[in-house]
């Protein structure tokens, strides 16, 4: 009786697996991730430097497959580039 719940067990798990798991091939790219917070800031420059305030933007991403959050920053007001909710791609 044993025997035969284990191996219907067995028959209902192969059954209701994703077929897309069992040839290899995944749709998720680990290389990207969705943009979670997106800001810009100023940072005011030394007296006496070419430009008396810079500006910048930093996001951050939720990896697709290990799901850690990684905090970028890039040159000027691009909040509108980075935009919450969006995919990023190293």
């Amino acid at each position: 009786m044993k025997k035969l719940l284990l191996c219907s067990l067995a028959v209902i798990a192969m059954a209701c697996s994703n077929d897309d798991d069992n040839n290899g091939s995944s749709s998720t790219d680990c290389d990207c991730g969705r943009i979670t917070i997106s800001s810009s800031f100023n940072v005011v420059n030394p007296v006496g430097s070419p430009t008396p305030v810079s500006t910048f933007t930093s996001f951050v991403v939720l990896n697709n497959c290990t799901y850690r959050e990684t905090t970028h920053t890039v040159n000027g007001n691009q909040t509108n580039v980075y935009r919450v909710g969006t995919q990023y791609c190293r």
